[in-house]
């Protein structure tokens, strides 16, 4: 029983991190209407996620990391700020013209899309992770429930 907790426990939290991603675009774009600003609403939303992991970061005790560590990571590591800042103002300027299924389930299918390249090129450092005719299978599903969900 432990083994099976152990085993399902990351696709729980996974599956939470998914939850929380579904009302993600939501929350931000209400808010940026509530505030009758996209781009602060964007600012506040990332001020109060800095100051999050600031005290997550403070609770879990994590050393910050020297000069020289931060200076030797690659130029794209420093991306994902970035990325996300992309993410979040699309999900403002797009969740309320198209609504946050149709929102989520092509950012979903770009998702997997993307992760099978990263994956069988091994993009990123990461361990290469072939693509196979399942995985194609499963993705062109995903990109087919798109066409449903916007189609429907």
């Amino acid at each position: 029983m432990r083994a099976l907790v152990t085993s399902m426990l990351p696709l729980l939290l996974a599956a939470l991190a998914g939850v929380a991603t579904a009302y993600q675009p939501g929350v931000n774009a209400r808010f940026a209407a509530t505030v009758d600003s996209r781009m602060h609403a964007g600012v506040l939303s990332f001020a109060v996620g800095t100051l999050a992991m600031i005290v997550i970061a403070i609770l879990a005790r994590a050393g910050i990391p020297s000069a020289e560590r931060v200076a030797a990571a690659p130029w794209w590591s420093f991306t994902g700020g970035l990325l996300g800042t992309f993410f979040v103002i699309m999900a403002i300027v797009l969740v309320p013209r198209i609504g946050t299924l149709n929102y989520l389930a092509a950012v979903i299918a770009g998702q997997l899309i993307a992760s099978a390249a990263i994956d069988h090129f091994g993009h990123m450092g990461l361990a290469v992770r072939k693509i196979t005719p399942g995985r194609l299978l499963g993705v062109g599903l995903m990109v087919a429930g798109v066409a449903c969900v916007r189609l429907s």
